[in-house]
């Protein structure tokens, strides 16, 4: 097969074969289909150590090309390797405390998502409903290595076990996630610079031994501040960013008490929400001389051009009034 193209399916295999015989005998690897937001699929491989129950699963849907040849998948192998020893734990995340309400809701904290396009999901885990996104609630380790990166989405058949409400579920989750994940509102000028810079990471690992792609949000708010630039025939348009310390399920941060209102106030205007991402929303004072119309066909736009799918929070604009004190669906 050396020099000849593959499919994904001998590309998948490859990898399997290259990194059992890399990690060894105390290794089993796998390769298994998970359902992403969105209704999305990706094949994640698993290289679990033998006598543990956990391990990072990392996606190679992004690292298969048309065309890609044996050599190829060798050398991402190799990357992948290297990126399995480096986010492999080196012990067992501690989930004991998600067996008891008593000590579950302690990690409860909540996240929002497409309600259109988790219809199927939505009818399986408890959530309400905002606008056209749903706020739905999991369970995340506060202890170190782990904290922000192991969670639990939770599901009806918990909800049932600790013999709770949705209600209950929201209130302690509105309670600790802005606790757990505190919200920032920054200028989008200082996040592509962070972003040019290395310091905000994807989900997974980059490909060890390939240039870096580009991380998500940098085209997204590039191209929004040009486009939006154009439509109003002006220069530098502001905008700000909305999203946690993490950077991790931020969009959440727009249900934040008195976030908003306390940087309405501050900006003295009434200003547009653009959802980015799952991860952040864009923020534009309601000064920009630009119409809603315009505003729903860019988000729409750059969605399907420079945000995962899986990441795609909603094509619709929305609006925070100082008045009002609300968020409003536009």
């Amino acid at each position: 097969m050396s020099g000849t193209s593959m499919d994904f399916t001998s590309f998948t295999k490859i990898i399997l074969e290259n990194l059992q015989k890399m990690l060894g005998e105390g290794y089993m690897v796998f390769a298994q289909s998970v359902r992403k937001n969105n209704g999305v699929r990706r094949t994640g491989i698993v290289a679990r150590r033998i006598g543990q129950n956990t391990s990072p699963t990392i996606y190679i849907d992004g690292l298969y090309t048309q065309g890609i040849t044996r050599e190829e998948a060798d050398r991402i192998s190799e990357g992948l390797y290297n990126d399995f020893r480096a986010a492999e734990f080196g012990e067992e995340p501690d989930l004991s405390g998600f067996c008891s309400y008593e000590t579950a809701w302690k990690g409860l904290a909540f996240k929002m998502i497409s309600a259109e396009k988790n219809k199927e999901l939505l009818g399986t885990i408890p959530h309400k409903l905002f606008h056209n996104l749903a706020v739905v609630f999991y369970y995340t380790l506060r202890e170190a290595p782990f904290y922000g990166k192991a969670s639990v989405l939770v599901n009806s058949q918990h909800m049932q076990y600790w013999g709770v409400s949705t209600g209950e579920l929201y209130k302690r989750a509105f309670s600790n996630t802005p606790r757990l994940f505190p919200g920032v509102i920054e200028d989008a000028e200082k996040i592509m610079q962070e972003i040019f810079m290395g310091t905000i990471k994807g989900d997974g690992p980059d490909r060890a031994g390939y240039e870096k792609e580009e991380a998500p949000g940098e085209k997204w708010m590039g191209e929004m501040a040009c486009r939006m630039a154009r439509d109003c025939q002006r220069g530098k348009i502001p905008m700000y960013v909305l999203t946690n310390r993490q950077r991790h399920y931020g969009a959440a941060c727009l249900l934040y008490p008195g976030l908003l209102e306390k940087f309405a106030d501050r900006a003295g205007q009434d200003f547009y929400v653009l959802p980015s991402s799952v991860h952040e929303m864009i923020l534009v004072p309601a000064g920009v001389d630009v119409g809603k119309d315009s505003l729903r066909e860019i988000v729409a736009d750059i969605n399907r051009k420079h945000v995962a799918e899986e990441e795609v929070l909603a094509d619709s604009v929305y609006y925070y009034s100082r008045g009002k004190k609300k968020v409003i669906l536009l």
